[in-house]
């Protein structure tokens, strides 16, 4: 499979409440869509890494555009997979708030031609950054615990983009040190950094004592309130 620019292949489209970062609880249109290059052991999407691991659909622009412009939420998540393997500029408009979820190791504003393990080709431009810029990137690189690795320049180059907050999901507090390791390295400003806990239960979201260390760092603790409310039920 070749994924084009104009071309978007959708897993799913739901509205819910935004569960994480800078606008936590904002009603929001969620837009998943299909591929990542990544593969994270923890992650609770896997339906949307391959060809083969999850039913989707493509949309067209003008289809997905249309989508946009006629729902009733203002923000619209663009989420994943990976969304910055498409043309997300393509699809701006001046009335609604754009947020993007991404594992911050691609470079938006350059092009890209990748192919995935599955065998997936993908070939798009690069994005347009004075429309990019309006949105709120929420780049969430994964850390040693998900067992992927970082890719430093494109991090160094989402640490120097005013529009861009980061999200990193620990698992015990030793991962804080990681965390900070990243934030000298790449000079992150340290109030765009929010710290969740990775677990999809209530009951994993509630461990005061990682709470206490990730205020001494002097992060922000971003409750994860859609695995609090509904657990890792999909749709949420």
């Amino acid at each position: 499979m070749i994924v084009r620019d104009s071309e978007f292949f959708i897993s799913e489209i739901f509205r819910s409440i935004q569960g994480e970062g800078n606008y936590a609880g904002i009603n929001s249109l969620f837009i998943r869509f299909q591929f990542c290059q990544l593969t994270c052991n923890w992650c609770d999407s896997k339906y949307t890494w391959y060809e083969k691991s999850g039913s989707f659909k493509l949309y067209s622009k003008k289809e997905l555009i249309d989508l946009i412009e006629n729902n009733p939420c203002k923000h619209i998540i663009f989420t994943g997979g990976e969304p910055s393997l498409y043309r997300l500029d393509l699809l701006y408009n001046k009335n609604k708030k754009f947020h993007v979820e991404t594992n911050g190791n691609i470079i938006p504003i350059l092009p890209l031609d990748i192919t995935l393990a599955d065998g997936t080709h993908i070939n798009r431009q690069a994005m347009n950054e004075k429309i990019i810029e309006q949105f709120n990137w929420v780049v969430s690189p994964k850390l040693k615990n998900a067992y992927q690795e970082i890719d430093e320049t494109s991090l160094c180059f989402w640490a120097s983009r005013s529009y861009a907050i980061f999200k990193f999901i620990i698992r015990d507090i030793e991962d804080l040190d990681e965390i900070e390791y990243w934030q000298k390295k790449c000079s992150i400003a340290i109030d765009k950094i929010y710290v969740g806990i990775e677990g999809i239960s209530l009951h994993s979201q509630l461990r005061p004592e990682i709470v206490d260390a990730i205020i001494a760092k002097g992060y922000h603790f971003s409750p994860r309130l859609h695995i609090m409310l509904w657990g890792n039920k999909r749709g949420k």
